[in-house]
């Protein structure tokens, strides 16, 4: 491809445009990236700077920095992560969920594996590098204690938010929309269910806040309003736990992937658990879902 594509946020209010090369295209799995993202993991580019252009909104960004090295900013109005300049200053770290069209490449390998979530599976054959290849960025773990008596403790990057849930989740529900990747800026969004009754903010409620696109969408996110990292959000008696949130040492899940009609064509899904084009029938929504 020699033509630049285009990435937004969210609602829209950041755009920008890149163009090839790429420098790289990996999968990060640290436990700051999952947090900022809610997701197990997020996908970004490495575009040279001559290559990137802003096209509007950079008057909207939040520029959160959570260790001197690096920046993570976001959203000030849908918390949807953005792209940052990288530590050689030389490219820009693009999350490859804001965007719209092919980038013409393929996600290469994945990096800091050692911190990934117990929830993630690797399955795609792509080299695995425990931190970072090649150079000394050594991983910081964001992970937080909560009480012992809940089944899942969880938090925001920055930890101003932290939240609970007295009883554990049967699925996790991986969902490829559009809506989701951008929200995410990831491949996809992934998300535990518990009910709403057991799950309770521990701090930080005051500090989320929450972003609906105008209708007659019916898609709505909350994030933390200090760090942009997404939040759980509660409606029709359940409370939606991004997975990237989560403190706690869950073991494994069974999966379901929604929307995959949707997904990003620089992502493959390689395990094994049941795939819909959209939502399930609903002979077995109930099932896999609720």
């Amino acid at each position: 491809m020699s033509t630049s594509i285009r990435g937004a946020c969210l609602c829209g209010a950041i755009a920008f445009s890149i163009a090839p090369p790429y420098r790289w295209f990996a999968h990060c799995h640290c436990s700051m990236c999952r947090k900022h993202h809610g997701s197990l993991f997020q996908t970004s580019l490495g575009v040279a700077r001559p290559a990137f252009r802003w096209l509007e909104g950079a008057d909207e960004i939040v520029h959160y920095r959570a260790t001197a090295a690096f920046e993570r900013p976001f959203c000030r109005h849908c918390g949807a992560t953005v792209p940052a300049l990288a530590q050689d200053d030389e490219h820009w770290n693009v999350p490859a969920g804001l965007l719209y069209d092919d980038p013409g490449a393929r996600p290469r390998s994945h990096i800091f594996v050692a911190s990934r979530s117990p929830l993630t599976e690797i399955a795609d054959g792509l080299p695995q590098h425990a931190t970072y290849p090649g150079a000394s960025f050594p991983a910081v773990e964001t992970v937080r204690e909560h009480d012992a008596s809940a089944a899942i403790g969880g938090s925001c990057l920055c930890g101003a938010v932290t939240f609970t849930a007295a009883d554990g989740a049967r699925r996790l529900i991986n969902c490829y929309c559009s809506l989701c990747r951008r929200s995410r800026a990831a491949a996809f969004s992934s998300t535990l269910m518990v009910g709403a009754d057991t799950f309770r903010w521990v701090q930080g409620a005051e500090r989320v806040r929450h972003y609906a696109l105008p209708a007659p969408r019916q898609y709505s996110t909350d994030f933390c309003g200090d760090c942009g990292s997404l939040v759980p959000s509660t409606a029709a008696g359940s409370a939606m736990l991004p997975a990237g949130s989560i403190d706690s040492l869950l073991e494994p899940l069974p999966a379901v992937h929604l929307y995959v009609g949707s997904k990003a064509p620089w992502y493959d899904i390689a395990d094994a658990w049941p795939q819909f084009a959209e939502l399930p029938p609903p002979e077995r929504f109930a099932e896999l879902i609720q």
